[in-house]
């Protein structure tokens, strides 16, 4: 049985905001995220996907599927570009703070809070690089950068600490970001 419920109670717990601040926003009544949160009904599909933004996690977490989902296994089974970076060691100490993006076809135009300009190849890049080139996973790899490529760049935030995030999904660190990247495109 999903006990989506104690997992909206938990989210909105933690973002210490009450059931009435939560229904507000999704435009219901307290008492419909009282049943919610006490397994009694099910918030319908739209509401689903609107606490998922809210929230920031994916509809699975919130319905409880801890199991991944068919793109997110035969992802993780090609050692994905994402993956790859998050396990980059790189210099401690801090990191100019990224204040601006601009996504391109190929790039990530990154400004820095100290005034910098530099380039990033994005992760879809990356990915279709890999997959055209002599060591690339095969068609593996063509599928999942096609996949990428119709959502990158549509939505784009900066988190408080200078992480990039790309449509809810696809992370950059600030050390990625500050470390990966170039002062041109031809580098």
């Amino acid at each position: 049985m999903v006990e989506v419920g104690s997992k909206i109670k938990e989210l909105r717990e933690a973002k210490k905001i009450s059931q009435k601040e939560l229904a507000a926003f999704l435009h219901v009544t307290p008492q419909a995220v009282s049943k919610w949160e006490n397994n009694k009904s099910y918030p319908d599909l739209d509401t689903l996907v609107q606490l998922s933004h809210y929230f920031r996690i994916s509809t699975d977490k919130l319905l409880g599927n801890s199991k991944p989902s068919f793109f997110a296994a035969l992802f993780s089974k090609g050692g994905s570009t994402m993956e790859k970076t998050a396990t980059k060691n790189y210099p401690d100490g801090p990191v100019p703070k990224l204040v601006q993006v601009a996504v391109t076809a190929s790039y990530l135009v990154l400004t820095f809070d100290n005034q910098e300009t530099r380039y990033l190849r994005s992760h879809l890049a990356q990915d279709q690089a890999a997959a055209y080139s002599a060591q690339g996973t095969g068609k593996r790899a063509l599928l999942l950068a096609q996949s990428r490529q119709s959502w990158l760049g549509t939505t784009s935030e900066i988190l408080p600490d200078g992480t990039l995030v790309l449509n809810d999904t696809d992370r950059y660190t600030p050390e990625e970001l500050w470390y990966d990247s170039k002062e041109s495109t031809g580098q």
